[in-house]
């Protein structure tokens, strides 16, 4: 019975800690690039990363055990869509036409 359980806990956990991961991975490469002025493979994929996080944080929040982790995964994914927005709007509002 408890077994059961185990099983069933285990999911979210998981699914919350690749959430946090995949978003501090995509803050990590950003760093990088506005530090170094580089533009890397891996920057190209961010959206991809953005959707495993924002995916892998649903079933976290619906879980009573790991709510806190998927909170706070789907925080640093909707920071991130919402700091690339920013970003955006703010380049093309000082330099509209390339």
């Amino acid at each position: 019975m408890e077994l059961g359980n185990l099983k069933q806990a285990i999911f979210p956990t998981i699914a919350a800690w690749i959430s946090i991961v995949s978003g501090l991975f995509i803050l990590l490469l950003f760093n990088i690039d506005m530090l170094t002025n580089y533009s890397m493979v891996l920057l190209d994929y961010f959206i991809i990363f953005i959707g495993i996080g924002f995916i892998f944080a649903w079933p976290a929040i619906f879980s009573k055990n790991t709510r806190f982790l998927g909170f706070w995964g789907l925080g640093i994914s909707l920071f991130l869509l919402l700091f690339i927005f920013v970003s955006f709007v703010l380049g093309w509002m000082i330099f509209p036409f390339p």
